[in-house]
């Protein structure tokens, strides 16, 4: 009986009369999708008879507000509010001694994702960690780390959990993210990455899938076999501390509480842990959110220099390392 649905958050523009049987009239479902681009509008014209709706017509669509004039008065209001932001916001956190990218995530071992799992695992004490490209092109600039840097290297207000999983959970948690990040290649020169057809989305940056889900480890020592199919990429050779990875054997993961709650599916379909059961496997909650305590792990460490773990990779690098350049240079002109 709706005449009008609005959503959103789903990163997915959407504007379109739904008939789930094909012989009402319909409903509108409106979803402007994500960081305030747009906005849902719905304008419904009604005629009365006696008192009474004798017809009405609805038309939605998506009206693009990227552009419109920031409002003064709005602005004028929360004055105070913005100017003790930026002081907060300008106070430093640490010293950082080389840039680093957000871009490097998506090719291999990175210094910028390594620093976020390597952090995790310092701080958790667990065994693996998991994380995903949360940036698709940012740089953090060698200098002073202040906490507006902070909100770049963690964008959300994630908490940080420690989930008990098999090492047959783990690989299949690896599996499932790697098969949406990359293609199975069947020639040198096909693609590494998995793009979209057109290659254009606001929302995925040209990603078939979004990259907030390609999670990638630190922990141990693995590769990713572009030439197989899904299911069949990823081939863990040990404990980065040399000990043997065991299928069988329980390990300490540290997740971001998006992808412990079961958001990505990476947990549930990927690891093939019941949704039921994840609640049970969470051994630790963090009480603040992950930016706190990366923050306060940085503060420790004052200077941080991240390098790349190296401890996975892309193979055979006879197909991958080519493609891996042609497609940065198409994704990131460089």
């Amino acid at each position: 009986g709706f005449d009008v649905i609005f959503f959103g958050h789903d990163h997915q523009k959407v504007a379109s009369v739904v008939s789930p049987d094909n012989l009402s009239e319909g409903t509108w479902i409106i979803d402007p999708a994500n960081n305030a681009r747009s906005i849902g509008l719905a304008t419904v014209t009604l005629t009365l008879k006696n008192g009474k709706v004798a017809s009405k017509d609805i038309e939605g669509e998506l009206v693009d507000i990227e552009h419109e004039e920031v409002d003064a008065d709005y602005m004028a209001h929360f004055k105070g509010d913005i100017e003790k932001l930026t002081v907060f916001c300008n106070k430093r956190v640490g010293e950082l001694e080389c840039d680093v990218n957000s871009s490097d995530l998506f090719f291999g071992s990175s210094a910028l994702g390594d620093l976020i799992l390597n952090l995790q695992l310092q701080i958790t004490g667990a065994d693996i960690s998991f994380n995903a490209p949360l940036l698709y092109n940012s740089t953090l600039q060698k200098g002073p780390l202040t906490m507006a840097d902070m909100f770049r290297l963690y964008k959300y207000e994630n908490k940080l959990y420690v989930m008990k999983m098999t090492g047959k959970e783990i690989k299949g948690h690896l599996e499932m993210s790697y098969a949406l990040w990359t293609n199975q290649m069947k020639s040198p020169e096909d693609h590494i990455m998995r793009l979209s057809p057109s290659n254009v989305s606001n929302e995925r940056e040209g990603f078939l899938n979004p990259f907030f889900n390609f999670d990638s480890a630190a922990g141990i020592d693995y590769e990713v076999d572009v030439t197989k199919p899904e299911g069949e990429k990823v081939r863990i050779l040990r404990m980065s501390n040399g000990d043997p990875f065991d299928e069988d054997k329980w390990y300490k993961v540290a997740v971001n509480s998006y992808r412990g709650n079961g958001g990505g599916e990476l947990i549930t379909k990927g690891a093939g842990i019941p949704k039921e059961e994840i609640d049970n496997r969470i051994i630790y909650r963090s009480e603040l959110d992950q930016r706190y305590y990366l923050m306060k792990e940085i503060e420790r460490m004052g200077h941080i220099t991240p390098k790349p773990n190296n401890n996975w990779r892309f193979v055979p690098e006879e197909w991958a390392n080519p493609a891996i350049e042609h497609d940065r240079m198409q994704m990131f002109g460089r």
